[in-house]
């Protein structure tokens, strides 16, 4: 499956993402980059992406991306930031 690069806790079921699941959503025939975050989730949506991902692809900055690989970055920086908010002991 490659290296995880997004872990969830959707509908209460764990979902992984590798990076070709995130590629075969934000690459291929249909979209060209650069392209801007509304792009990207109408050309997820189109390839009848699930709504946990659109989820993910609904967080990323609303900026022009110039390759799929700065999108990647961009799912992996936000799931880190959610993953330590979700660890974070509580005092």
């Amino acid at each position: 499956m490659g290296e995880v690069i997004a872990t969830r806790v959707f509908g209460g079921e764990l979902i992984k993402r590798s990076q070709s699941d995130v590629e075969e959503f934000i690459t291929g025939r249909g979209i060209g980059y650069p392209a801007t975050k509304r792009d990207i989730i109408r050309f997820a949506t189109g390839k009848s992406a699930e709504s946990d991902f659109l989820d993910l692809l609904k967080g990323i900055p609303e900026i022009e991306y110039n390759t799929p690989d700065e999108v990647t970055r961009e799912i992996e920086r936000l799931e880190s930031q959610r993953t330590r908010e979700y660890t974070r002991p509580e005092y």
